[in-house]
């Protein structure tokens, strides 16, 4: 940390041996930033803070009321007056005095003997040792961050530099402001900003600090910038002594190496992002590479394809989809797939046709269906919580157990994703084996093929245009779940039985169903799950 001249210690050096301090004594810790002589009575427009002024009061008459010459330069933050006795005035006015002391203001006295050129002399060479130690600093602590930026030595690392840079704890924050890293003593949690102005490099909270017995501490709140947007928040708290104006060099440069080190991981994680991207695709699309080398990349990313795998999709399906859907599609598929991320750790995922593709991995028994039915949960629960309306769907293909077998697998998930929709399954999570006839229809024949297949009594059954077509086909498919039982159909539909023999004369009559008829029933059930699974709308 660079040292700066405080006024008691001007008063060490050579040229003030005869010195005699008058007054002022609580102001000897003041800084030392410049000095001027000044014998004309502007003086007060240009003082800067930190300045020292010296007066032989050669034009005394002028700068009267002394007091308010006092009260002015006090203002302005001036941290000395130097006033040279033995020419125009024998002894310091005591106008003067009164009000540097009202002020706290230091007044020192000095004989005629000692020149003006050698006091300012002095104390520039020290202000000029003073600002080339600042710049070799600066240059040392650059070259610190740089040094660790170049050597991708991690957010962590240089946040440690950092403290020891400036004596007091750091943070850092990501744009939701959950805390990324920290050293002993910067764990508080970050809160919104209140009255902050937008584009100010930092703001300023009070907090109260675990680590100082509950007293509170100012916390500098710094926005790291990448490009044009604040991507980090590195936090500085003031615990064990307030910031210096030189520590702003520290930080500066650790916020710069900090943005470094974002870029360069956002970058690594692009490059993962599309090679795992382009992996997943050979996975799922039977990829003309030898086993061998699917398992030597997917060993790059950490990822095991050893292990047995079920191929997950999991998709989104909106009440209604209004114009500019398919871009509204997209964000949500991201948004869901970063809540994912927060669900399963190291998630092998992807958003891929619309959907999010995830590789689970099975082990013996149920455990790991209990598992992902558990995290699927999870990610519902999360979802819901959100301002989208899409209802989240998945579908589990069988297990592959190698990689050979994953395109099967996804095939499988999406044909459950897609039915369960479809068919209104009352679980939003479906596994392929749970499909029943519909995993035999999924393989017997293409769509317009299954379309043939639904026997011409329920085609018209389907085609009635009545209001009451829903309330028929609903009847015929309870109907059909109870055995063929009235009773227990008008149980399951909570309607009077004499309703439900209505409806089922009017199924006769309208569509021509034999309901007698065991064969024909097991025609019109199947003809039932295809029209559910190709989609066709029940008109109300």
């Amino acid at each position: 940390m660079a040292h700066q001249l405080k006024i008691s210690e001007l008063l060490q050096f050579a040229p003030f041996k005869q010195a005699r301090l008058i007054c002022g004594e609580e102001g000897l810790s003041n800084p030392v930033r410049g000095v001027n002589v000044i014998e004309a009575p502007d003086v007060t427009d240009w003082v800067q803070p930190g300045d020292v002024l010296l007066t032989n009061f050669y034009s005394l008459d002028r700068l009267r009321p002394l007091d308010a010459f006092i009260e002015k330069v006090a203002a302005r933050k001036l941290s000395a007056l130097i006033v040279k006795t033995g020419l125009f005035v024998q002894e310091v006015p005591e106008e003067i005095v009164e009000a540097a002391r009202r002020h706290r203001l230091p007044v020192i006295e000095i004989p005629r003997s000692v020149l003006y050129r050698t006091i300012v002399l002095c104390i520039s060479e020290h202000l000029l040792s003073e600002r080339l130690g600042v710049l070799e600093r600066f240059k040392e602590i650059s070259d610190h961050f740089l040094s660790a930026s170049l050597a991708n030595q991690g957010a962590f690392r240089i946040l440690k530099s950092l403290e020891t840079f400036i004596g007091n704890p750091v943070g850092l924050y990501d744009e939701q402001l959950q805390c990324l890293a920290g050293t002993a003593g910067s764990s508080v949690s970050l809160a919104p900003p209140e009255g902050h102005q937008e584009g100010a490099p930092y703001y300023i909270q009070t907090i109260a600090a675990p680590e100082a017995d509950g007293r509170t501490c100012s916390r500098y709140v710094f926005s790291v910038r990448v490009g044009d947007e604040v991507r980090l928040y590195l936090t500085v708290l003031e615990l064990n002594g307030e910031l210096e104006d030189v520590q702003s060099i520290a930080i500066e440069s650790a916020i710069n190496a900090l943005a470094l080190d974002f870029l360069r991981q956002q970058a690594v994680i692009e490059v993962e992002k599309q090679f795992r991207f382009d992996l997943i695709g050979d996975l799922l699309g039977g990829s003309a590479l030898p086993s061998s080398e699917l398992h030597r990349r997917a060993g790059l990313i950490q990822w095991d394809l050893k292990r047995k795998h079920a191929v997950t999709v999991i998709g989104l399906k909106a009440p209604q989809k209004p114009p500019g859907a398919a871009a509204s599609e997209s964000r949500s598929l991201e948004r869901l797939a970063q809540l994912l991320g927060n669900v399963v750790d190291n998630a092998h995922a992807q958003v891929r046709g619309g959907h999010i593709v995830l590789f689970w991995p099975t082990g013996e028994g149920r455990e790991w269906r209990m598992q992902l039915e558990r995290r699927f949960a999870e990610l519902s629960a999360l979802w819901s919580r959100t301002e989208e309306r899409a209802i989240l769907h998945a579908g589990i293909g069988e297990v592959a157990a190698d990689v050979e077998s994953l395109p099967r697998s996804y095939r499988q998930a999406l044909d459950a994703l897609n039915i369960g929709i479809r068919a209104r399954f009352e679980k939003n999570l479906v596994f392929f084996h749970e499909l029943g006839i519909y995993r035999m229809l999924c393989r017997l024949a293409p769509q317009h093929e299954l379309r043939d297949m639904v026997p011409p009594s329920l085609q018209r059954l389907m085609a009635v245009k009545t209001r009451a077509r829903a309330d028929l086909i609903e009847t015929l498919e309870a109907y059909i779940a109870c055995s063929r039982n009235a009773l227990e159909t008008s149980r399951r539909l909570d309607v009077h039985p004499k309703t439900v023999l209505y409806r089922l004369d009017k199924i006769r009559a309208e569509a021509g169903i034999d309901l007698d008829d065991a064969e024909e029933m097991l025609m019109v059930q199947i003809g039932l799950k295809i029209t559910k699974m190709l989609g066709v709308p029940e008109q109300h």
